[in-house]
């Protein structure tokens, strides 16, 4: 218990600490010059998004609209239409009977890379380590690249997946047989017979989700800085930058509800559009504040300050 209150304490602090270091190192403008570069490559790196796991489902429509469902969960209800506007840019190339080559998918990584590399600068920054300069960091993109088509299969078909498990647990003989004669299981059975998928909030809520984005962004900001920090500090920044996200949507939409007029009589049309921009900075702005974070703990790892 000790231990656990010692760590909370730890993690407040380094949270705070981190905060302080994006205020320093100009975390804003590291994060306007990521969210002008996600703006020219979001198409290119949807597509390969949609491509790389449409290639093993074999159903790009239904992946590229599943794809969208789960970015809507990244972004405020008053603003859905700049996705439907993103959606309706891939279908044209993504639809249009080009035939999936290698040649094709390497130059959408190319294009991809384009917004990895401003990551890449944004980090350099804020850690000034002058490595992550080096041409590496082009395989690195490919690595993330990687691990993102990883981490949205696993969105994918971890559903069908353990509702297949368990359906086949509850109707099997061999969980009766093994709920009759090991008492020390008897529990976990129970609890597993008891289920009911229809409506079970953990597989139909963004629970799982959820929970794999953390997964995600835990080995993701773990990776980016090179292994030096634990991966409980990697989970720190991990659950700051989601918490951030989620806790951001419903604060952007109080902002929206009193500036809404003056931004419809000022931008018209583009009003939705120039919404989603400004949340897509604040994603940038959460992201980097967690590579802070993961720095502050990198920093007083060396300085052994950090246990």
């Amino acid at each position: 218990m000790g231990t656990m209150t010692q760590f909370l304490k730890d993690s407040l602090a380094n949270l705070y600490r981190g905060a302080i270091l994006f205020y320093r190192k100009k975390g804003t403008t590291l994060a306007s010059s990521s969210s002008f570069y996600a703006l020219i490559s979001c198409v290119p790196f949807v597509l390969l998004l949609v491509r790389g796991i449409g290639y093993f489902l074999g159903n790009l429509d239904r992946t590229q609209k599943y794809l969208f469902i789960i970015g809507s969960q990244f972004f405020p209800d008053i603003a859905p239409q700049l996705l439907m506007k993103v959606q309706e840019l891939i279908k044209g190339p993504l639809f249009a009977g080009t035939n999936f080559t290698i040649l094709n998918f390497f130059v959408l990584i190319v294009s991809a890379i384009t917004f990895l590399n401003s990551i890449w600068m944004g980090i350099f920054f804020i850690t000034e380590d002058k490595s992550i300069l080096s041409l590496w960091r082009i395989l690195k993109g490919f690595v993330i690249i990687a691990m993102t088509l990883l981490m949205l299969g696993m969105i994918f078909l971890l559903p069908p997946i353990i509702i297949f498990l368990i359906k086949f647990l509850q109707s099997n003989y061999l969980t009766r047989f093994i709920y009759d004669n090991f008492d020390l299981l008897r529990p976990l059975i129970s609890y597993l017979l008891k289920i009911n998928l229809k409506k079970s909030y953990w597989l139909h809520s963004n629970t799982l989700h959820i929970s794999v984005l953390i997964l995600y962004f835990t080995i993701l900001y773990r990776w980016l800085f090179s292994w030096k920090i634990h991966m409980r500090e990697a989970f720190v920044a991990a659950m700051a930058f989601t918490f951030s996200v989620f806790i951001g949507k419903s604060l952007f939409w109080v902002y929206i509800y009193y500036v809404r007029t003056g931004l419809m009589r000022n931008y018209g049309d583009l009003y939705t559009s120039v919404m989603g921009v400004i949340w897509l900075f604040y994603l940038m702005c959460f992201f980097f504040y967690g590579a802070c974070v993961c720095h502050v703990y990198r920093e007083r790892r060396e300085l052994g300050v950090a246990k």
